[in-house]
Protein backbone atom coordinates (compact mmCIF):
# COMPACT_ATOMS: atom_id res chain seq x y z
CA UNK A 1 0.00 0.00 0.00
CA UNK A 2 3.08 2.00 0.62
CA UNK A 3 3.94 2.68 -2.94
CA UNK A 4 0.48 4.57 -3.73
CA UNK A 5 -0.21 5.81 -0.37
CA UNK A 6 3.03 8.06 -0.34
CA UNK A 7 2.40 9.77 -3.83
CA UNK A 8 -1.19 10.47 -2.90
CA UNK A 9 -1.55 14.25 -2.70
CA UNK A 10 -1.14 15.92 0.70
CA UNK A 11 -4.10 17.69 -0.05
CA UNK A 12 -5.90 13.99 -0.53
CA UNK A 13 -4.39 12.61 2.94
CA UNK A 14 -5.12 15.96 4.64
CA UNK A 15 -8.74 15.83 4.12
CA UNK A 16 -9.49 11.95 5.10
CA UNK A 17 -8.12 13.37 8.53
CA UNK A 18 -10.80 16.57 8.23
CA UNK A 19 -13.52 13.63 7.86
CA UNK A 20 -11.97 11.66 10.98
CA UNK A 21 -12.11 14.79 12.59
CA UNK A 22 -16.10 15.21 12.12
CA UNK A 23 -16.59 11.42 12.60
CA UNK A 24 -15.25 11.58 15.93
CA UNK A 25 -17.45 14.41 16.45
CA UNK A 26 -20.41 12.87 15.42
CA UNK A 27 -19.62 9.49 17.08
CA UNK A 28 -18.74 11.08 20.32
CA UNK A 29 -21.84 9.07 22.52
CA UNK A 30 -20.58 6.06 21.53
CA UNK A 31 -17.01 6.94 22.09
CA UNK A 32 -17.54 8.30 25.36
CA UNK A 33 -19.40 4.41 26.33
CA UNK A 34 -16.18 2.68 25.54
CA UNK A 35 -13.70 4.96 26.88
CA UNK A 36 -15.51 4.95 30.09
CA UNK A 37 -16.68 0.92 30.12
CA UNK A 38 -13.27 -0.20 29.02
CA UNK A 39 -10.98 2.97 29.94
CA UNK A 40 -12.49 3.78 33.21
CA UNK A 41 -13.08 7.51 32.06
CA UNK A 42 -15.39 9.71 33.74
CA UNK A 43 -17.66 11.65 31.38
CA UNK A 44 -15.60 14.87 31.38
CA UNK A 45 -12.12 13.29 30.56
CA UNK A 46 -13.70 11.25 28.16
CA UNK A 47 -14.82 14.54 26.68
CA UNK A 48 -11.39 16.09 26.89
CA UNK A 49 -10.25 13.09 25.19
CA UNK A 50 -12.59 12.90 22.22
CA UNK A 51 -12.00 16.70 21.77
CA UNK A 52 -8.04 16.17 22.08
CA UNK A 53 -8.31 13.56 19.45
CA UNK A 54 -10.12 15.66 17.26
CA UNK A 55 -7.45 18.52 17.68
CA UNK A 56 -4.65 16.08 16.42
CA UNK A 57 -6.46 15.47 13.29
CA UNK A 58 -7.28 18.68 12.08
CA UNK A 59 -3.57 20.35 13.51
CA UNK A 60 -1.45 17.85 11.82
CA UNK A 61 -3.71 17.96 8.61
CA UNK A 62 -3.13 21.80 8.66
CA UNK A 63 0.74 21.39 9.12
CA UNK A 64 1.04 18.57 6.46
CA UNK A 65 -0.79 21.06 4.06
CA UNK A 66 2.12 23.85 5.20
CA UNK A 67 5.03 21.42 5.20
CA UNK A 68 4.83 18.92 2.48
CA UNK A 69 3.76 20.98 -0.33
CA UNK A 70 6.91 23.78 0.03
CA UNK A 71 10.38 22.96 0.68
CA UNK A 72 11.27 23.93 4.51
CA UNK A 73 14.08 26.18 5.04
CA UNK A 74 16.44 25.78 7.63
CA UNK A 75 19.56 27.85 9.19
CA UNK A 76 22.33 26.29 10.06
CA UNK A 77 24.54 26.93 13.24
CA UNK A 78 27.11 28.91 10.87
CA UNK A 79 24.02 31.09 9.23
CA UNK A 80 23.83 29.11 5.96
CA UNK A 81 20.49 28.28 4.66
CA UNK A 82 19.83 24.61 3.91
CA UNK A 83 16.34 23.92 1.77
CA UNK A 84 14.90 20.70 3.44
CA UNK A 85 12.19 18.51 1.64
CA UNK A 86 10.01 16.35 3.33
CA UNK A 87 9.48 12.82 2.44
CA UNK A 88 7.67 9.54 3.49
CA UNK A 89 9.70 7.35 5.37
CA UNK A 90 7.67 4.27 4.83
CA UNK A 91 6.44 1.54 7.56
CA UNK A 92 5.64 3.37 11.16
CA UNK A 93 4.83 1.85 14.03
CA UNK A 94 2.88 3.07 16.72
CA UNK A 95 2.14 1.90 19.91
CA UNK A 96 0.23 3.71 22.38
CA UNK A 97 -0.72 3.68 26.06
CA UNK A 98 -4.18 2.76 28.11
CA UNK A 99 -4.21 6.12 29.82
CA UNK A 100 -5.22 8.34 26.79
CA UNK A 101 -6.69 4.78 24.78
CA UNK A 102 -8.47 7.37 21.71
CA UNK A 103 -6.17 10.86 21.94
CA UNK A 104 -3.09 9.34 21.99
CA UNK A 105 -3.67 6.46 19.78
CA UNK A 106 -5.18 8.71 17.34
CA UNK A 107 -2.03 11.79 17.34
CA UNK A 108 0.27 9.11 16.40
CA UNK A 109 -1.45 7.42 13.40
CA UNK A 110 -2.49 10.69 11.74
CA UNK A 111 0.85 12.28 11.89
CA UNK A 112 2.19 9.16 10.41
CA UNK A 113 -0.84 8.89 7.88
CA UNK A 114 -0.88 12.52 6.75
CA UNK A 115 2.53 12.40 5.90
CA UNK A 116 2.39 9.39 3.41
CA UNK A 117 3.48 6.77 5.65
CA UNK A 118 1.57 3.13 6.19
CA UNK A 119 0.86 2.44 9.98
CA UNK A 120 0.78 -0.49 12.28
CA UNK A 121 -0.99 0.97 15.22
CA UNK A 122 -0.39 -1.44 18.35
CA UNK A 123 -3.11 -0.48 21.47
CA UNK A 124 -2.32 -1.07 25.11
CA UNK A 125 -3.72 -4.21 25.47
CA UNK A 126 -6.07 -3.31 28.27
CA UNK A 127 -7.61 -0.50 25.55
CA UNK A 128 -7.72 -2.36 22.43
CA UNK A 129 -11.70 -2.03 22.02
CA UNK A 130 -10.82 1.85 22.02
CA UNK A 131 -8.75 1.34 19.32
CA UNK A 132 -10.66 -0.79 17.30
CA UNK A 133 -13.41 1.37 17.02
CA UNK A 134 -11.26 4.50 15.82
CA UNK A 135 -9.59 2.40 13.33
CA UNK A 136 -13.50 1.89 11.93
CA UNK A 137 -13.62 5.39 11.97
CA UNK A 138 -10.40 6.29 9.88
CA UNK A 139 -10.86 3.88 7.43
CA UNK A 140 -14.93 5.16 7.00
CA UNK A 141 -13.24 8.45 6.58
CA UNK A 142 -11.22 7.43 3.54
CA UNK A 143 -7.75 6.01 4.85
CA UNK A 144 -7.43 3.41 2.29
CA UNK A 145 -7.57 -0.61 3.38
CA UNK A 146 -4.06 -1.97 3.54
CA UNK A 147 -2.51 1.99 4.69
CA UNK A 148 -2.94 1.08 8.20
CA UNK A 149 -3.08 -2.32 10.18
CA UNK A 150 -4.52 -2.65 13.80
CA UNK A 151 -2.49 -5.06 15.45
CA UNK A 152 -3.63 -5.47 19.32
CA UNK A 153 -1.36 -7.43 21.55
CA UNK A 154 0.80 -7.79 24.53
CA UNK A 155 3.40 -5.47 24.12
CA UNK A 156 6.15 -7.93 25.34
CA UNK A 157 4.86 -10.43 22.82
CA UNK A 158 3.46 -8.53 19.90
CA UNK A 159 5.79 -5.04 20.39
CA UNK A 160 8.96 -7.10 20.84
CA UNK A 161 8.31 -8.94 17.44
CA UNK A 162 7.43 -5.52 15.51
CA UNK A 163 10.40 -3.43 16.73
CA UNK A 164 12.76 -6.20 15.53
CA UNK A 165 11.45 -6.10 11.84
CA UNK A 166 13.51 -4.33 9.32
CA UNK A 167 10.52 -3.94 7.84
CA UNK A 168 9.49 -1.01 10.08
CA UNK A 169 10.95 2.48 9.04
CA UNK A 170 10.42 4.49 11.98
CA UNK A 171 8.41 4.24 15.88
CA UNK A 172 6.41 6.66 17.62
CA UNK A 173 5.80 5.10 21.78
CA UNK A 174 4.64 6.44 24.19
CA UNK A 175 4.55 4.59 27.66
CA UNK A 176 7.34 4.01 30.28
CA UNK A 177 11.13 4.86 30.13
CA UNK A 178 12.53 1.54 30.60
CA UNK A 179 10.40 0.02 28.07
CA UNK A 180 11.59 3.30 25.15
CA UNK A 181 14.82 2.18 26.40
CA UNK A 182 14.30 -1.49 25.17
CA UNK A 183 12.66 -0.04 21.89
CA UNK A 184 15.88 1.97 21.55
CA UNK A 185 18.16 -0.45 22.07
CA UNK A 186 16.36 -2.94 19.80
CA UNK A 187 16.38 -0.56 17.48
CA UNK A 188 19.97 0.23 17.37
CA UNK A 189 21.04 -3.68 17.43
CA UNK A 190 19.39 -3.74 14.17
CA UNK A 191 22.41 -2.16 12.69
CA UNK A 192 21.22 -1.62 9.15
CA UNK A 193 19.86 2.32 9.14
CA UNK A 194 19.42 4.73 11.48
CA UNK A 195 15.45 4.34 12.44
CA UNK A 196 13.91 7.12 14.20
CA UNK A 197 12.58 6.36 17.75
CA UNK A 198 9.94 9.26 18.95
CA UNK A 199 9.34 8.00 22.81
CA UNK A 200 7.22 10.18 25.48
CA UNK A 201 7.31 9.08 28.41
CA UNK A 202 6.81 9.74 32.21
CA UNK A 203 7.84 12.53 34.16
CA UNK A 204 8.18 14.27 37.63
CA UNK A 205 6.19 17.03 37.53
CA UNK A 206 6.58 19.55 40.23
CA UNK A 207 4.48 22.56 42.02
CA UNK A 208 6.31 25.32 44.37
CA UNK A 209 3.63 27.00 46.75
CA UNK A 210 4.99 30.04 48.26
CA UNK A 211 3.21 32.95 50.97
CA UNK A 212 2.03 35.29 47.46
CA UNK A 213 -0.23 32.12 46.36
CA UNK A 214 -4.00 32.71 46.70
CA UNK A 215 -4.41 28.94 48.02
CA UNK A 216 -7.97 28.60 47.02
CA UNK A 217 -6.73 29.17 43.67
CA UNK A 218 -3.72 27.02 44.17
CA UNK A 219 -5.95 23.79 45.47
CA UNK A 220 -8.22 23.45 42.27
CA UNK A 221 -4.87 23.32 40.36
CA UNK A 222 -3.96 20.79 42.36
CA UNK A 223 -6.87 18.58 42.63
CA UNK A 224 -7.11 18.71 38.80
CA UNK A 225 -3.66 18.12 38.19
CA UNK A 226 -3.03 15.09 40.72
CA UNK A 227 -6.52 13.76 40.64
CA UNK A 228 -7.52 14.45 36.64
CA UNK A 229 -7.49 10.95 34.86
CA UNK A 230 -7.18 9.30 38.31
CA UNK A 231 -3.65 10.74 38.30
CA UNK A 232 -2.54 8.36 35.62
CA UNK A 233 -1.18 11.34 32.96
CA UNK A 234 2.70 11.70 32.54
CA UNK A 235 1.63 15.42 32.75
CA UNK A 236 0.04 14.68 36.59
CA UNK A 237 1.11 16.57 39.57
CA UNK A 238 3.31 14.24 41.49
CA UNK A 239 5.21 16.30 43.91
CA UNK A 240 4.10 19.51 45.83
CA UNK A 241 6.80 22.43 47.72
CA UNK A 242 4.42 24.75 50.23
CA UNK A 243 6.35 27.50 52.17
CA UNK A 244 6.55 27.23 55.58
CA UNK A 245 4.07 29.88 56.40
CA UNK A 246 1.37 28.51 54.30
CA UNK A 247 1.83 24.81 54.66
CA UNK A 248 -0.54 24.70 57.97
CA UNK A 249 -3.43 26.32 55.96
CA UNK A 250 -2.74 24.65 52.68
CA UNK A 251 -2.93 21.04 54.56
CA UNK A 252 -6.07 22.24 55.52
CA UNK A 253 -7.25 22.85 52.83
CA UNK A 254 -5.86 20.25 50.43
CA UNK A 255 -6.99 17.61 53.35
CA UNK A 256 -10.85 18.81 53.19
CA UNK A 257 -10.91 19.39 49.09
CA UNK A 258 -9.66 15.76 48.81
CA UNK A 259 -12.13 14.12 51.26
CA UNK A 260 -14.73 15.67 48.64
CA UNK A 261 -13.10 13.42 45.94
CA UNK A 262 -15.09 10.38 44.96
CA UNK A 263 -13.87 6.65 43.85
CA UNK A 264 -15.54 4.38 42.27
CA UNK A 265 -17.97 3.72 38.92
CA UNK A 266 -16.47 6.21 36.63
CA UNK A 267 -20.42 6.28 34.94
CA UNK A 268 -21.98 7.85 38.41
Amino acid sequence: AFASWSVTPVEKRAVCLEKLADLYEKNMNTLLAILCLEAGKTWNDGIAEVREAVDFCRYYAVCARKMMSEPQILRGYTGEINELSLHPRGLILCISPWNFPLAIFTGQIVAALVTGNCVIAKPADQTSLVGHYAVQLMLEAGIPDGVMQFVPGKGSLVGTKLVGDKRIKGVIFTGSTATAKTINNTLVSRGDEIIPLIAETGGQNAMIVDSSALLEQVILDVINSAFGSAGQRCSALRVLYVQDEVYPRMMELLKGAMSELSIGDPRL
